[in-house]
C-alpha cells in the first residue's frame, strides 16, 4: 500500500485548525483540538507555527468563574492579508479592499453606464477604482494578495467567461484576463449573487447553517445556493439563474431575450419600467426610491405593481421551499427596500403555496441593505481561494 503524502497531511491539518478559529471568531486550544479531532501536542504545534507567521494572535479574557484567572483564546489576525472586491452592474462598477475578515478598509463607487460598453472600457475604469481603493486603504498593489469580481449573467468561474451579461458580447477578451494584466495579481471571476452568498455564508446571515438560499432583487433577479455546506453552481458554474424561471410562458419580455421570466416581473429594473408608464416619467431617469415612495403615498397603480411582482416572487419563492427544503432564504440587494410592498404579498403567497410542514421550517430573512454588500461579496470570493483546502489545491499522492 502506497504511503501517504506527510506534507499534505500537515497542510489539510493546518487548513482545519485556521478554518476552525475563522468559523469561531475566538476559540481555546482544548475546543479546537475536541472539534478537530487532532491531538492537543499537534494543536499546539500548528498553533505555534499560525502565530509565528502573523496568522492569528492570542487574546486574554478573563474568566468568571475561576477568579482571577484569565483564559487565553486564538483568533484570526484581520491584518494577516487583504483583497479587493469588485462589483460590475449595469450602473456602477463597485470597489472595496477588506481585511482578512472581509472587513472594509477602504470602497468607492463609480457611476457608469456599463451597457454596451467594450470590455477593455470596463476593465480600464475597474483599474482606476481599484489603485484608489489599494492607496485610501495605506497599501500597496504588493499587499493584495487578490481580487475577486461579481458579474450579473451566466458566468463560468473556472475559465473566467461570460456566457451571457447585459455588459459586453461573450466573445470579447475575459475580463478575469484584463484585469490580471493590470495588476499581476490573482483574479477570481463568479456570478454576483455566488459572491453575495459567500459572503453570508463565511459572515453574514448564513453563518453556521449549512443549507441556506439567497436570493438578490436589484436590476435582475439572482440567487445562491449552499447545500451541505457547499456552494451549488452546477455542471458548468451556471446554476441558481432563478430570475430567468418561466413563470408566464408569453408573458412579459425579459432582457435574457425570452418571455415571462420572474426577473420580468420583480426586479427593480422591471418595476420601474412598469412604473414610468403609470407615472408618465422617463424610464431612464426615474429612480426605484421614488417608484416606492409613489406607493407608500397612496397610488393605488404602483402598489398594485408590487403587489403583483410580491405574488409572482412568492410563487418561485415557494417552489424553492419544496425542491430544496432550506433552513433559511435571504433576500438581500437594494430591491430590499421595497420592504413590505413587495414582502407582504410574497408571504402570503407563499403560505398558500408551500406545504405547512415544509414551510414552518424555513425561515426568511430580508437583509436590510448596505450599498458596499455587492463588492464585500465579491472580495469573499477572493478570500475564500486564500483559505482553500489544500484537497482543493493539491492532488493527493496516496
Amino acid at each position: 500500500m502506497a504511503v501517504a503524502d506527510r506534507d499534505l497531511i500537515k497542510k489539510i491539518n493546518q487548513f482545519n485548525i485556521l478554518n476552525t478559529i475563522r468559523g469561531k471568531k475566538s476559540i481555546s486550544r482544548i475546543e479546537l483540538a475536541q472539534i478537530t479531532g487532532q491531538s492537543r501536542a499537534s494543536v499546539t504545534n500548528i498553533t505555534a507555527r499560525l502565530i509565528e507567521n502573523d496568522l492569528i494572535y492570542e487574546k486574554e479574557i478573563k474568566n468568571s468563574n475561576q477568579r482571577g484567572r484569565k483564559r487565553v483564546l486564538l483568533a484570526l489576525n484581520a491584518d494577516a492579508a487583504y483583497v479587493v472586491g469588485i462589483k460590475v452592474s449595469a450602473f456602477m462598477i463597485s470597489c472595496a479592499v477588506t481585511d482578512m475578515q472581509a472587513d472594509i478598509r477602504s470602497s468607492v463607487d463609480l457611476p457608469v453606464r456599463t451597457s454596451n460598453k467594450p470590455v477593455e472600457f470596463v476593465a480600464d475604469l475597474i483599474e482606476e477604482g481599484v489603485s484608489y481603493c489599494i492607496s485610501q486603504a495605506g497599501l500597496t498593489p504588493s499587499m493584495i494578495s487578490g481580487i475577486g469580481t461579481g458579474i450579473p449573467g451566466l458566468i463560468d468561474r473556472k475559465k473566467g467567461i461570460n456566457h451571457w451579461t447585459l455588459f459586453y458580447q461573450k466573445d470579447n477578451v475575459p475580463l478575469r484576463e484584463l484585469i490580471q494584466e493590470r495588476f499581476d495579481i490573482p483574479v477570481w471571476v463568479e456570478n454576483d449573487a455566488n459572491t453575495v452568498t459567500l459572503a453570508h455564508q463565511w459572515f453574514g446571515h448564513g453563518r453556521g447553517i449549512d443549507n441556506f438560499l439567497v436570493v438578490t432583487i436589484e436590476d435582475g433577479v439572482g440567487m445562491g445556493i449552499v447545500v451541505n455546506g457547499q456552494l451549488y453552481t452546477g455542471e458548468k458554474g451556471m446554476a441558481a439563474e432563478f430570475g430567468h424561471v418561466v413563470v408566464k410562458p408569453m408573458g412579459n419580455p425579459c432582457r435574457c431575450g425570452k418571455k415571462g421570466c420572474l426577473e420580468a416581473y420583480t426586479s427593480n429594473f422591471s418595476i420601474i419600467s412598469q412604473a414610468a408608464d403609470i407615472l408618465e416619467k422617463d424610464r431612464t431617469l426615474l429612480k426605484y426610491e421614488q417608484v416606492i415612495d409613489a406607493a407608500n403615498k397612496g397610488n393605488t397603480k404602483i402598489k398594485k405593481l408590487f403587489t403583483h411582482a410580491g405574488e409572482i416572487m412568492g410563487l418561485g419563492i415557494s417552489g424553492l421551499i419544496q425542491i430544496f427544503s432550506p433552513k433559511r432564504i435571504i433576500f438581500s440587494g437594494r430591491g430590499v427596500e421595497s420592504g413590505d410592498l413587495l414582502f407582504n404579498p410574497m408571504k402570503k403567497q407563499l403560505k398558500s403555496l408551500t406545504n405547512k410542514e415544509v414551510f414552518q421550517n424555513c425561515e426568511i430573512v430580508i437583509q436590510k441593505f448596505c450599498d458596499t454588500d455587492w463588492a464585500r461579496g465579491a472580495a469573499s470570493l477572493a478570500l475564500q481561494e486564500l483559505y482553500k483546502s489544500p484537497i482543493d489545491r493539491i492532488v493527493p499522492k496516496i
